[in-house]
C-alpha cells in the first residue's frame, strides 16, 4: 500500500479529538487497531497528555454537577441550524446564537465537553494567545468563545461520529453510518442521545438556561432522531448551490484532514476524499429530503445562501416572526452591530472540474431537486 510522500501540516496539534478522556481515548485507539503511524507520534502524545487532566476534571465536574444535570429539563428546546458543510451554516449559527436570549456551543466547550464547567473560568484566558485569529481554511473568526460544532464534543463523548474517520482513514467506511444512525444499534442510538442531552444541559447550566442554538452539519441527516428527543425544537435549514458546496468542502478538507490524521493516507487520498465527500453529502441530502416533512411547518425555516448574505437583518427578522421568538428589538441591536463588523470578510475563490460536476449531479440529485438548483450553473 503506497502512502503519500508530501506530508502537510505534520506538526499541527489542532486535532478535534483533543480533550477526550483517557478511557474513551484508549477505547477509540483499540477500536482502530492501535494504528497510529510514527509520523504522528507527537499527536498521540499530545492528545494522550491532555486526556489526563480532562479525565480528572471530568470526574470533579460529575461530582459537582451530576445530580443537578440529571434532574434538569431542557427547556426551551434547542434551535438547530441544518445544512451541508460550507452552505452558510456557520454564518447562520453566529447570527442566531449571539443574541442575548440565545447561546451556542463554544470552541472551548466542544474541546473540553466533560470539563468546561470547572475549567472555563481560567484555562481559556491562559491559552487564548496560542490560538489562530481565523480558521485555517477560511477567514471566519476563531477563538475559545466563538461558535463551534457540537459534533466535535459528541465524537469525544461517544466515539460515534463520522469525524473519527478523518483521523483514521483506514477505517473510513466504518464511521459513515454515524451520519444518520439508520444502520446503528439501539444501544448506539441511546448512547448518542444521552451524551447529546448531557452536553446541552451543561451549556444551559453555564448560561443560566438560555436556548442553545446548535449547528453540526451531520444533524441535517438526523432530523428523525432529533425530533424523538426534542419534538418542539426549531429548525433553520440553509442551502447553497451544490457545486459551490462541493468545491468549498474539498477546500476545507484539504486543511482539516491533514490537521487530524493519525495515519498517513494512501497515495490516492485526494480521490478517496472526493468520493467520501460525495457519499457523506448524499446521505445528508437524501435523509433531509426524506424527513423534513416530520418537522411541524411552524418550526421550520428554509433559507438559501444567496438570500441570506447581504440581507441578514431581513432574514433574521423573518425567523423571529415565524418562530415567535422573544425580543426582536434587543436582538436587532446586537445583530446590527455584528453584521456591520463583517464588512471586510472575503470569500475563497474556488473551481470545480467538469467531471466533478457530473459526480455532484449524480450523488447529490436530491439537493438539486429540493433547492431548485440548475446543473448548468457556472457561478463559482
Amino acid at each position: 500500500m503506497r502512502r503519500v510522500q508530501n506530508i502537510m501540516k505534520r506538526w499541527s496539534t489542532d486535532q478535534l479529538i483533543t480533550g477526550i478522556e483517557t478511557a474513551d481515548w484508549l477505547k477509540l485507539l483499540s477500536k482502530n487497531g492501535w494504528r497510529v503511524d510514527a509520523t504522528y507520534a507527537h499527536r498521540l502524545a499530545w492528545v494522550s497528555g491532555w486526556s489526563v487532566p480532562a479525565s480528572v476534571m471530568g470526574r470533579v465536574e460529575d461530582a459537582r454537577f451530576g445530580r443537578e444535570l440529571s434532574s434538569m429539563a431542557i427547556d426551551p428546546e434547542p434551535l438547530f441550524v441544518l445544512g451541508h458543510w460550507r452552505s452558510g451554516t456557520t454564518h447562520t449559527h453566529n447570527l442566531l446564537g449571539r443574541v442575548p436570549q440565545h447561546t451556542y456551543p463554544t470552541v472551548y466547550q466542544v474541546v473540553f465537553p466533560s470539563a468546561f464547567l470547572s475549567t472555563g473560568g481560567f484555562l481559556p484566558q491562559l491559552t487564548a494567545r496560542f490560538m489562530d485569529d481565523t480558521r485555517t481554511y477560511d477567514n471566519v473568526k476563531h477563538g475559545w468563545d466563538e461558535a463551534a460544532e457540537d459534533e466535535i464534543a459528541l465524537a469525544k463523548l461517544t466515539g460515534l461520529s463520522p469525524y473519527i474517520s478523518f483521523m483514521f482513514p483506514e477505517q473510513m467506511s466504518k464511521y459513515e453510518k454515524y451520519v444518520d444512525f439508520q444502520e446503528c444499534t439501539v444501544a448506539e442510538r441511546e448512547k448518542w442521545k444521552q451524551a447529546f442531552a448531557y452536553f446541552i444541559k451543561k451549556i444551559m447550566l453555564q448560561t443560566g438556561g438560555k436556548r442553545v442554538v446548535v449547528k453540526s452539519c451531520t444533524h441535517t441527516a438526523r432530523v428523525r432522531m432529533l425530533l424523538e428527543m426534542f419534538p418542539n425544537a426549531k429548525f433553520v435549514y440553509i442551502s447553497r448551490h451544490p457545486y459551490e458546496v462541493f468545491a468549498s468542502t474539498l477546500h476545507m478538507r484539504s486543511h482539516t484532514d491533514w490537521e487530524n490524521f493519525f495515519q498517513v493516507p494512501e497515495e490516492n487520498w485526494e480521490q478517496q476524499r472526493e468520493n467520501q465527500t460525495l457519499l457523506l453529502g448524499q446521505r445528508i441530502f437524501d435523509r433531509y429530503a426524506e424527513d423534513r416533512h416530520l418537522i411541524p411547518e411552524e418550526n421550520l425555516v428554509e433559507l438559501k445562501y444567496h438570500e441570506l448574505v447581504g440581507n441578514e437583518m431581513e432574514a433574521m427578522e423573518g425567523i423571529w416572526r415565524k418562530f415567535d421568538l422573544d425580543d426582536w428589538d434587543g436582538a436587532e441591536r446586537v445583530l446590527g452591530e455584528y453584521v456591520a463588523g463583517l464588512s471586510g470578510y472575503k470569500r475563497n475563490k474556488l473551481k470545480i472540474k467538469a467531471k466533478q460536476k457530473e459526480s455532484v449531479q449524480q450523488y447529490w440529485a436530491s439537493a438539486f431537486e429540493h433547492g431548485g438548483y440548475s446543473p448548468d450553473y457556472d457561478g463559482l
